[in-house]
C-alpha cells in the first residue's frame, strides 16, 4: 500500500502532463463547483430551475432567496460569470429507500440532460473531462457537469457507483446535512442545522466519525472514477475520510466548506485540513456567498485584520472576498506547498482555490454594500456594478462580482486556475478506475 501510495504522489506531483494530452491547453475558466438547478424535484414548492423568463419582464430577485428558484436560465446563457457549472442533483435529507433514492437523482439528471438537448444552441452536456475541453475548445456554450450532493441511501456496493459513473457524475458530496449510514454532518451554529440533524445536536460529545461502509464507498467510488467532496463532513469524519483518502493515494476534494481560523464551527476545514489535501493533490473550493463566509469567532489574527480594513461590509461580497485571500496567503505561504512566483502556470494549477455559489441551496447570498440593505447609506459616485447594490440576487450577477474584485486588485488567476485542476483530477480518477 504504502508502494502504490508513493508511485501515485510522484506521478501526481512531478509529471510534466498529469492527465490527458500532452498538446491541451490549460483550462481558464470560471467553473462554479455546485449549483442547485433542480431543486424543484426533491422539494416542490421551489419554482423549477433552467427555464428562461421573457427579457421584457424579469422576475424581481432579491439576495434573500433562500425558498426561491433563481436558476433561470437566462443567467447562464452566454456565460454570464461562469463557463462551466456543475449542476447538483440533491438528495433528500431523510431518504429510506435506496430505489426512491436512486429514481430522485435520476430525475433530476434527466432533467438535465433534456434541458441541454432542447436549447443545444446555448447548453451542453459533458459527461467526461474530454468532453469539457472540446466543448470548450469548439463551442461557446455553458458547460453543465453532473454531480450530486448527500449520497445517503445511493451508494450499497461497487456497482452502485459505477451506475452513478456511467450517468456522468463526477464527483458525491457523501454526506449532506444529517448523519447517516457513511458519518457525521456538520452542524452549524443556529437552529436550522441543529433541528435538521437533531440526534447529533443533542448529543455533541458524541461525534460519529467515518464509518466502515463510509470508508468503503470512497474507495468504491473513486474506483468508479468518482471524486469524494469532503463537504459537510463533521470534524472527526472529514479527518477520518482524508486519512482514508492518504491511505489509497486518492485526491480529496471539497467544495464549499469555509476556513476554520475565519469561521470557526463545523462547516469549515482548519489548517491542518487545507494543507493535507493539497499534499494528496487535491484542492478546496470556497462558497461565495458573502453570508456563508461571515466571520465566527475568528482567530485575533483575523480579527485585527478584519477591523483595519476601511471597506469592510459583514455578509457582502466583502466577506467571500476575505476569506478567499487568507487561503490563498495561507496555501502560497506555508513552507511544505512549495508554491513560489516562479512555477510555471501548468505547476500552479495545484494552488488553484475553487469557487461554489450553491444557488438554491437553501441559503441566501451575498447582501449589497450600499443602499438600505447594505452597510452604507451613501452611494459613491464610482459605483458602477450592481453587485454593490443588489448583492449577490441571482447568478447572472457573479459576472459583476469578479469585475469588481478584479478593480480593487484582487487576484483571480487562483480561482481560473480551479477549472483545469478540477478536470485533471477527474481524468485522473477515469485513468485510474479499478486501481485504488
Amino acid at each position: 500500500m504504502i508502494r502504490k501510495k508513493c508511485i501515485i504522489l510522484f506521478t501526481l506531483l512531478f509529471s510534466p502532463c498529469l492527465i490527458g494530452s500532452a498538446k491541451s491547453q490549460i483550462v481558464n475558466e470560471y467553473i462554479d463547483l455546485q449549483i442547485h438547478t433542480t431543486m424543484h424535484v426533491p422539494y416542490s414548492f421551489f419554482g423549477k430551475g433552467l427555464l428562461f423568463f421573457d427579457e421584457k419582464d424579469p422576475p424581481d430577485l432579491s439576495y434573500q432567496h433562500q425558498f426561491n428558484n433563481v436558476n433561470y436560465a437566462n443567467f447562464f446563457k452566454n456565460n454570464q460569470g461562469l463557463r462551466i457549472m456543475v449542476n447538483g442533483s440533491l438528495n433528500s435529507e431523510y431518504i429510506g429507500d435506496p430505489d426512491k433514492a436512486r429514481k430522485t437523482i435520476l430525475k433530476q439528471i434527466n432533467y438535465v440532460n433534456k434541458f441541454a438537448e432542447e436549447n443545444a444552441e446555448f447548453f451542453v452536456v459533458a459527461k467526461n473531462p474530454q468532453q469539457v475541453r472540446d466543448y470548450l475548445k469548439t463551442t461557446n456554450k455553458t458547460i453543465i457537469i453532473h454531480s450530486i450532493e448527500g449520497g445517503k441511501e445511493l451508494i450499497k456496493s461497487q456497482e452502485d457507483a459505477n451506475f452513478w459513473a456511467e450517468q456522468g457524475v463526477s464527483f458525491i458530496t457523501l454526506i449532506h446535512l444529517v448523519d447517516c449510514e457513511y458519518g457525521g454532518a456538520a452542524v452549524l451554529p443556529g437552529i436550522p442545522t441543529r433541528i435538521i440533524n437533531i440526534e447529533a445536536t443533542c448529543d455533541t460529545k458524541k461525534e460519529i466519525g467515518l464509518t466502515e461502509h463510509g470508508k468503503n464507498t470512497i474507495v468504491w467510488l473513486a474506483n468508479a472514477g468518482i471524486m469524494t467532496d469532503v463537504t459537510h463532513m463533521n470534524d472527526q469524519t472529514r479527518k477520518d475520510a482524508l486519512a482514508v483518502m492518504e491511505a489509497h493515494g486518492i485526491p480529496p476534494l471539497s467544495t464549499h466548506d469555509g476556513f476554520k481560523p475565519i469561521q470557526h464551527h463545523a462547516r469549515a476545514l482548519d489548517e491542518e485540513d487545507i494543507l493535507k489535501i493539497y499534499q494528496n493533490n487535491g484542492f478546496v473550493s470556497l462558497p461565495i456567498s458573502g453570508y456563508s463566509c461571515m466571520p465566527y469567532n475568528p482567530d485575533e489574527k483575523y480579527k485585527k485584520q478584519i477591523d483595519s480594513l476601511e471597506l469592510y461590509c459583514e455578509g457582502s461580497l466583502d466577506s467571500y472576498q476575505f476569506t478567499y485571500l487568507a487561503v490563498k496567503d495561507f496555501i502560497e505561504k506555508h513552507p511544505q506547498l512549495g508554491y513560489h512566483d516562479s512555477l510555471s502556470e501548468a505547476e500552479k494549477v495545484n494552488y488553484c482555490i475553487g469557487f461554489q455559489s450553491d444557488f438554491n441551496g437553501w441559503l441566501n447570498h451575498s447582501r449589497p454594500r450600499y443602499g438600505e440593505e447594505g452597510c452604507y447609506k451613501t452611494l459613491p459616485d464610482s459605483i458602477t456594478e450592481p453587485i454593490e447594490t443588489q448583492g449577490l440576487a441571482h447568478p447572472g450577477l457573479l459576472g459583476s462580482q469578479w469585475r469588481i474584485m478584479e478593480k480593487e486588485g484582487t487576484d483571480l488567476a487562483p480561482i481560473k486556475r480551479s477549472a483545469e485542476k478540477f478536470l485533471q483530477l477527474w481524468q485522473y480518477f477515469l485513468d485510474n478506475k479499478g486501481k485504488f
